[in-house]
């Protein structure tokens, strides 16, 4: 195993430059000395005030003071050095979820608007995770893998963050490819149960949702389905760059078309795939039903991973400073003694 050194407090590396700082002060002290002392006495004369080993020592005490700094703030700054490799098996299931990212998502019957509603959920789910794996689908008329199979719970939600509609940019929705989409994330896998948590108002403009089902049924997966919209309907707005409404969808006729949850469709998707659907409400989404689902599946082993465990080794520096300062401690100017008896 190779060690290296790695730093718990960076940030305090940016103080070393008070040790450049105090060279520059030590030099001004030592010139501005010495123009006194010339001021006062001939060269012969301060050859013998001030011996050329009193000089060294002052040198010495410099020396030792500017390295204990350095010493010191490379304690502060806590250097680490890996130590232990440990193997972890990591027991766990592969969830993937695809949210609808067309622009019926932006319909305003669930507060704030659907989108928002469904990344809240996503959260949620995320915040129950243990050990689990997390992938997100996007899609509108297509789908496409956002962000891959993961534990990195963070680098989910800063993904999940910065989901809009934009993301895909075909106009429509296709539940078929959101289906397909998913499967493939779960990457080869060889899983009893793949978990999918559909997002969707339930729109559909490319057909073919149940064909994806009966996939994704054949492949092991439970298909869970949360629906986010009303059954009465709600204009599409359409909004600016800053994100402001400037007015709503109009069909060719002029009329504002009204964007509805079709929740039979939703339902029979969840049902084939033997997974369970839920609905958005004003109070939020019941993600601990579909969690439920989702922990009771048989866990896999999903990989062994490697990591290292960095121990501190921040008290070597700090006890390197301490004896140099100890030893600046002993080493006076003059020699007392000798100089009282003169």
């Amino acid at each position: 195993m190779h060690e290296y050194i790695r730093w718990a407090n960076p940030a305090a590396l940016k103080l070393l430059w008070l040790t450049p700082l105090a060279v520059l002060l030590y030099v001004h002290s030592f010139r501005a000395r010495a123009r006194a002392l010339r001021q006062l006495a001939t060269a012969e004369a301060l050859a013998d005030l001030v011996p050329a080993r009193v000089t060294r020592r002052r040198l010495i005490r410099a020396a030792l003071t500017i390295l204990a700094l350095a010493l010191l703030v490379t304690a502060v700054a806590r250097p680490q050095v890996g130590a232990q490799m440990t193997k972890v098996k990591r027991q766990g299931v592969d969830v993937v979820v695809a949210i609808d990212t067309s622009a019926s998502m932006m319909a305003r019957d669930v507060a704030p608007d659907r989108l928002d509603a469904g990344r809240s959920a996503v959260r949620a789910l995320i915040s129950r995770m243990h050990g689990d794996r997390i992938a997100i689908v996007t899609f509108a008329a297509d789908a496409f893998v956002y962000c891959p199979l993961t534990i990195d719970y963070g680098a989910a939600l800063m993904f999940l963050d910065a989901l809009d509609t934009q993301v895909t940019g075909q106009a429509g929705t296709s539940l078929a490819s959101a289906i397909d989409t998913a499967l493939s994330a779960f990457e080869g896998a060889e899983h009893k149960h793949k978990q999918i948590v559909l997002i969707s108002d339930g729109e559909d403009h490319q057909g073919g949702p149940e064909k994806a089902a009966r996939r994704a049924a054949e492949a092991g997966a439970h298909v869970h389905v949360i629906g986010v919209g009303s059954e009465e309907g709600e204009p599409v707005p359409v909004l600016d760059a800053q994100g402001q409404v400037t007015g709503h969808k109009r069909d060719r006729n002029g009329q504002i078309v009204l964007s509805r949850l079709n929740e039979p469709a939703l339902e029979k998707i969840a049902t084939s795939t033997g997974g369970i659907y839920v609905r958005a409400s004003e109070t939020g989404v019941n993600i601990d039903a579909i969690y439920a689902q989702i922990e009771g599946a048989e866990a896999q082993e999903l990989g062994s991973y490697q990591f290292t465990e960095y121990q501190d080794r921040f008290q070597w520096p700090l006890l390197a400073a301490i004896i140099l300062i100890a030893i600046h401690a002993t080493l006076a100017d003059t020699r007392r003694g000798r100089h009282a008896k003169r």
